[in-house]
Formats: structure tokens, C-alpha cells, sequence
């Protein structure tokens, strides 16, 4: 064989061993990958998950807490309407000067409780006591004008009967005589106004109440109609509350409110009174007023107050909390627990209580029944069909892959036979 007839033979076995190589290279791949879906679909493994040898499953477990789950039962409902506002004093006054002058006293301050007639402060007097004086002596002189036109008429009248003197001289002796009894009483009206003035210089509280505020100092010139105090009653207290124009129809005069007020622990009781004619301009809300007999010292004018208005009961009804409703778009469900496994039950809800002490609640009109136990509150996602173990309180849920809310849920094994 000469030496191209070798070349040849030596490029064939190259080629043949290559080809060999690559086709046993390909074929270990493809049990590889063929393997390893074989595996993903026993064991159920995701990527960044350890997996586990053929034969062995995994299925998931929830463990909550006996006070995360809620057994439905007939109970009584109310719907209302939820009201706000602030607290105001129906009766309240600012005490203002009726004259001019200098404040020389004031009694009271803020925080003060005052009582209807108290003296509150004094203007300077002098001017007002000066002026009483003056019409007095006015009075005094006018009221001697008319004792002395009233005995000359008397004289004049007998002479004119004896006819010594005419009848206009009788005519002008009247006339001076009801002049006189003009200034008389001019005088005496005078003399009213001044002692009115002198009165108007001492302050009295016009109403009962608390001194809420001092507008003035003593010393001050104050002129007719300047601020001195504003006095608040308490006593009596309203609240003004926006209800939606829906909602107006079922509010009557007379309906009783159930309130919460700021920084007072106690609920207190309010009446409706008063409902606007007219609703509110951008909001088309009707404002409603609520009247608050006060008894309790802590209630203040100012304070932010929450109100709920029921008007409408129902009893015998299958409720949930409203923590226990999922939304998945037009979906409504909770979790409900049917033996041992978890499970997604749709809802139909119908009548809302926001009066209860526990927190908000839903009526239930169709998907549950009574006895059922539903995830009381909102604990995140969780996977239906999940295993469930309720643990005690004190035990709590295992830490290893805790949820939100307390909720655990952990990989479990299980040997295939």
C-alpha cells in the first residue's frame, strides 16, 4: 500500500471515532434530561429546591391557632349608618361692654364655671354714677317747674271765672303747665337711661356655663360692644353629622346614636333632633343634628366625635367577621376547613354590622352553613387543598416556614409503598 492509500484509511478511522463520540455524548444528554423530568414530576421540586429521591411526595401543612379560626352560628345583626362630627355647645355667648370706659375688674378666667346673674368685672363707674346724679337734680328741678305752672293755672282758672283776667291769660297758664310737665317727664327718662348706663358698666354672666376665653385685660379701654369673655354651656351639646343621601330615608327625628368621643372612655347617648331640609353642595350629603345631654365633666366643645346609627335589626342570621372575606376579582370566598383540609368556599354577603364590640361583621346569605368553620382573619395567600392542624394558643404554630398572621405552613413527607 503506498503511503496515500494509508492516509486515507488513518482519515477514515479519525472520522469514524469522532462520529462514535458525539453520538454517545448525545445520548447521555437526553437520559439525563429525561431523568431529571422524571424526577420534578415524583417529587414535585422547584428550582432552588433540593430534590428529593423517586418515590417520595410532598404535600403542604397549615397549622393555625385556635383564636385564627371562626365557627359560624345564628346570631342578631344591625345595619347602620356611621356618623362623625364634633362636638359644639348649643347655648354659648360672648360677654361684651354696653358701654365705653376702662376695665378696672375682672373676675374670672378660663375654666371658670359661672352661674347666670354672677358678677364677671366692673367699668370705671365714675363717669356713670356722675351722670345718674346729674338728671336726678334734672328731674328734681323739672318736677318743681310743673308744682309751680300747675298753682298758677289753678289761679289763673278762678280769676277767669270771677272774669278778671281773659281767656287767653287761662290759655297760657295751661300751656306753661304741660311744657312743664314735657320737661318733667324728659327728665325722668333721662334719668332712666343714666342709671341704665351705670347699670351696663358692671358685668354679669348671662348664662350658666364655663368661661371658655378672655378677650380683654383689666385696664384696658374698651369701647361700646368690645369682647370681654365667651361663656360655654355644657351642659347641652350637638353634634352635626353628614349622612349620604341614600342612607337619609331611614333617619327619623328622635332615633338614638351610640357615641364614641375623643379621649372620653365612657359611650355616651345622643338623640336626633334636627334634620337639614337641604343637602350639602359637592358632597350631597344631608346634614343631620345630634343632641348630647352632658353629665360627664370630661366632655369638652371641640372634641372629634364617632357615631353609629342603627337602623335596622335582624336576628338569627349566619354572620362572619369581615376580615374573613377574600376578593379574587369577581370572586368573593373565604377559607373554609372541611375535615382535615382547607378549602376555597364562594359567598354571597348581604347585611354589614359595624355596632359589634368584636369588630366588623358580614351577614352571609348563601355558602355556608351553620357549624361551618372558616380563617377568621386575613392570614395572606394560602393553598387550598393544604392538610389542616389547629394548635393550641399556648403551643402557637411551629416557627419552620411560618406565615403571615401566625399561620404556618410546612413540607411534610411521605414514603410512596
Amino acid at each position: 500500500m503506498n503511503r496515500n492509500g494509508v492516509s486515507r484509511v488513518v482519515l477514515v478511522l479519525v472520522l469514524a471515532a469522532l462520529l462514535a463520540a458525539g453520538g454517545w455524548f448525545y445520548k447521555m444528554r437526553a437520559a439525563r434530561t429525561v431523568a431529571a423530568a422524571e424526577s420534578s414530576q415524583t417529587t414535585g421540586s422547584k428550582p432552588g429546591i433540593e430534590a428529593r429521591a423517586p418515590g417520595v411526595t410532598v404535600a403542604s401543612e397549615v397549622e393555625f391557632s385556635a383564636n385564627d379560626l371562626y365557627t359560624l352560628a345564628p346570631q342578631g345583626l344591625t345595619r347602620s349608618i356611621p356618623l362623625t362630627g364634633t362636638l359644639r355647645p348649643v347655648n354659648q355667648t360672648v360677654v361684651k361692654t354696653k358701654v365705653q370706659g376702662e376695665l378696672r375688674e375682672l373676675t374670672v378666667r378660663e375654666g371658670t364655671s359661672v352661674r347666670r346673674g354672677q358678677l364677671l368685672g366692673r367699668i370705671d363707674l365714675t363717669e356713670y354714677e356722675v351722670r345718674v346724679k346729674e338728671r336726678e337734680a334734672q328731674l328734681k328741678s323739672a318736677t318743681s317747674q310743673v308744682d309751680q305752672t300747675l298753682r298758677t293755672l289753678e289761679n289763673t282758672r278762678q280769676l277767669q271765672e270771677k272774669n278778671f283776667v281773659s281767656q287767653s291769660a287761662l290759655d297760657a297758664s295751661r300751656s306753661g303747665w304741660e311744657v312743664a310737665v314735657g320737661n318733667r317727664d324728659a327728665a325722668a327718662a333721662q334719668l332712666t337711661l343714666a342709671r341704665k348706663s351705670l347699670a351696663d358698666a358692671v358685668l354679669v354672666a348671662p348664662i350658666d356655663g364655663v368661661v371658655a376665653e378672655r378677650f380683654a385685660q383689666p385696664g384696658e379701654k374698651l369701647p361700646i360692644d368690645g369682647r370681654v369673655l365667651s361663656i360655654v354651656d355644657l351642659s347641652k351639646m350637638e353634634i352635626e353629622a353628614p349622612v349620604p343621601a341614600a342612607e337619609i330615608g331611614s333617619v327619623k327625628i328622635g332615633q338614638s346614636v351610640d357615641l364614641r368621643i375623643e379621649g372620653v372612655s365612657a359611650r355616651q347617648i345622643g338623640q336626633i333632633v334636627r334634620i337639614a331640609p337641604t343637602t350639602q353642595a359637592g358632597t350631597r350629603s344631608v346634614p343631620v343634628y345630634i343632641a348630647l345631654d352632658n353629665r360627664d365633666p370630661s366632655v369638652r366643645a371641640g372634641l372629634f366625635a364617632q357615631g353609629v346609627l342603627a337602623i335596622e335589626r335582624r336576628n338569627g342570621v349566619l354572620a362572619i367577621p369581615s376580615g374573613a372575606v377574600r376578593d379574587a376579582g369577581a370572586r368573593t370566598f373565604v377559607y373554609a376547613i372541611e375535615g382535615d383540609k382547607l378549602i376555597e368556599r364562594d359567598i354571597k354577603l348581604g347585611l354589614r354590622d359595624e355596632t359589634g364590640a368584636d369588630g366588623s361583621r358580614i351577614e352571609v346569605v348563601s355558602g355556608l352553613n351553620a357549624g361551618d368553620r372558616i380563617v377568621a382573619t386575613n392570614l395572606g395567600s394560602l393553598r387550598a387543598g393544604s392538610t389542616v392542624r389547629v394548635v393550641s394558643p399556648a403551643a402557637g404554630p411551629k416557627p419552620v416556614g411560618a406565615s403571615p398572621a401566625g399561620a404556618a405552613v410546612t413540607p411534610q413527607t411521605s414514603m410512596q409503598r
